[in-house]
């Protein structure tokens, strides 16, 4: 199974060594192949994230039958609703011994088959070169996500026909898949709606990232002179200029839905289109959507026709690539003869430059500007932690990526405990890519074996935590229970963190910060681990924050 992996191109299998000698043995074996074990099951998912999102190519993850399988399920789950690419290989129960009492036997197409999208139970080595061929072929098509191999332990023990090294087959290339172009007759009409718009929106989502629809994208934008605002996943796809990183003919807005900014409301309000582009439109990036988009068209471009089923209904929906669909419609675009929409331009951009005028209170919307400042400039990723205080992240007024950076965020699980071993799958995809993760300190006390992890691995880490002291989301919702939230014995536990970093620094106001970040950076680059520390004030909330508080009461 490591010889076929090999052969189809994939060079990465995080897994966690069972009883007996396994993938994760064979793999470690192969000279084209990493292999990484963390020291934690619940976080698998979390580095494959990482690792298949900045390498754009699918990671295979292997668990063993038991705890190993459910202490992965919350990562695994993370990992499908970003919808990345992988193929998770597990053990399972001997088939004759099923059902008899057997040593750590679950049912695990009932636990895992909610989370992928393929799950084949190997039947005999005759099976094993389809399986891993059809498990690549159905992880990384049109609706991308987890395919499941799963393998009974009699099988494992049986001998298979021959081996994939002796094959002939052996340097045969993966079989690629064709590019789907959009159906003919929804591309023109959608070409006559680009036609009549005067006002056009762009959303890109995930699906646009991992297709590598950004320059194709942003042509689109300059040609239509509209603003692109982006998912929470899709940031990225398109440079984050920004004020700070001013040029010609920057289009980017910041985020839609939960995340959006109010200088933009009317701005949404009076879109007359809006082109959307690898998003199923989940729950936090339709937020808002009745009240400021409800009455414009929506054209959709996904691969997946079944994503039409999700979210807004399409006046369009084009099943297709997106960087190749975008580049259709900028012919329509050129095509069509149509105002030059400077008069929207000025109004967006106008909003858009509102955004910076006022700038948010309070130590962590100023450390995300001081994280612009030092980083923007650079190829970075920032990997964000699922808490309150994250959500200021989120907010393009407070934080700017620059025209070569990247963010990775949890998906619609929001699992506390993603961003530390999700950046160092980042770190382990791409060594040259600074990598800085944000998270709360409830999030960091969990994620200690994330940091062995990312010193066995060599991979250098700026991380900054905001300092509260407790559960700050949980907290924001109580009133009578709000202690229980709170941590205690914090001047034993945080000794015991700070020893895991080569480095730690605590700020006290804005002026510290430039050099707090500065010196964690040169750790980082190093290859060690600095950590930053600064006092959050749970008062000081985000409007994401107001606006979920507001929904949920």
């Amino acid at each position: 199974m490591a010889a076929e992996f090999g052969r189809l191109g994939v060079d990465m299998v995080v897994g966690f060594p069972s009883d007996l000698p396994s993938l994760v043995d064979a793999a470690s074996r192969r000279q084209d192949t990493h292999v990484l074990v963390p020291r934690d099951q619940r976080t698998l998912g979390c580095v494959a994230a990482g690792y298949v999102r900045t390498k754009r190519r699918p990671a295979v993850i292997e668990v063993s039958t038991g705890p190993s399988v459910l202490n992965a399920l919350t990562g695994l789950a993370e990992l499908a609703s970003l919808r990345l690419p992988a193929v998770l290989v597990t053990t399972a129960t001997a088939r004759d011994q099923r059902g008899r009492a057997a040593f750590q036997e679950l049912s695990q197409r009932e636990l895992l088959g909610q989370f992928s999208v393929w799950y084949h139970v190997l039947a005999t080595g005759d099976q094993l070169r389809w399986a891993v061929e059809s498990a690549l072929w159905q992880a990384t098509g049109p609706r991308p996500g987890i395919a499941v191999i799963e393998v009974p332990a009699d099988v494992a023990e049986a001998p298979i026909p021959t081996t994939a090294d002796g094959d002939a087959r052996a340097g045969r290339p993966a079989p690629a898949r064709p590019t789907p172009a959009p159906a003919e007759e929804s591309l023109l009409y959608a070409g006559i709606l680009l036609q009549r718009t005067r006002r056009p929106l762009i959303v890109v989502g995930g699906g646009a990232h991992a297709a590598g629809a950004g320059p194709a994208v942003w042509k689109l934008a300059r040609e239509l002179n509209a603003p692109v605002l982006a998912t929470a996943s899709g940031r990225g796809t398109v440079p984050e200029v920004g004020n700070r990183f001013h040029e010609a003919g920057d289009n980017f807005c910041g985020l839609l839905g939960l995340y959006r900014e109010e200088a933009l409301a009317d701005t949404l309000r009076q879109a007359d289109l809006v082109l959307a582009f690898g998003t199923r439109l989940e729950e936090t990036a339709r937020d808002g959507w009745d009240e400021f988009l409800g009455d414009a068209p929506l054209v959709r471009v996904d691969s997946d026709p079944e994503a039409q089923l999700y979210g807004p209904s399409a006046e369009c929906f084009l099943a297709g690539d997106a960087t190749l669909t975008a580049e259709l419609l900028l012919l329509e675009a050129g095509r069509a003869v149509t105002p030059t929409r400077e008069s929207w331009g000025d109004q967006w951009r106008a909003a858009r430059d509102r955004l910076f005028k006022d700038a948010a209170p309070g130590m962590v919307p100023a450390t995300l500007r001081a994280l612009s400042r030092e980083y923007g400039d650079s190829r970075w990723c920032v990997v964000q932690e699922n808490g309150l205080h994250d959500l200021w992240g989120y907010h393009y007024a407070c934080l700017q990526l620059g025209p070569a950076g990247t963010a990775l965020t949890p998906g619609e699980q929001t699992m506390m405990g993603f961003a530390l071993p999700a950046a160092v799958g980042v770190g382990l995809a791409d060594p040259t890519m600074e990598t800085v993760v944000t998270c709360g300190d409830g999030a960091l006390e969990m994620s200690l074996a994330a940091l062995a992890t990312a010193r066995q691995a060599g991979i250098g880490l700026t991380v900054v935590t905001w300092d509260n002291g407790g559960w700050g989301w949980p907290r924001a919702e109580r009133d009578a229970t709000a202690s229980l939230m709170s941590f205690t014995n914090r001047s034993r536990s945080l000794p015991a963190l700070e020893r895991m970093f080569d480095d730690t620094q605590r700020v006290e106001n804005a002026d510290q910060l430039a050099h707090a970040l500065a010196r964690a950076r040169e750790h980082a680059r190093a290859g060690r681990l600095a950590l930053v520390v600064v006092p959050a004030d749970d008062a000081n909330l985000p409007q994401a924050a107001r606006r979920g508080l507001e929904r949920t009461a």
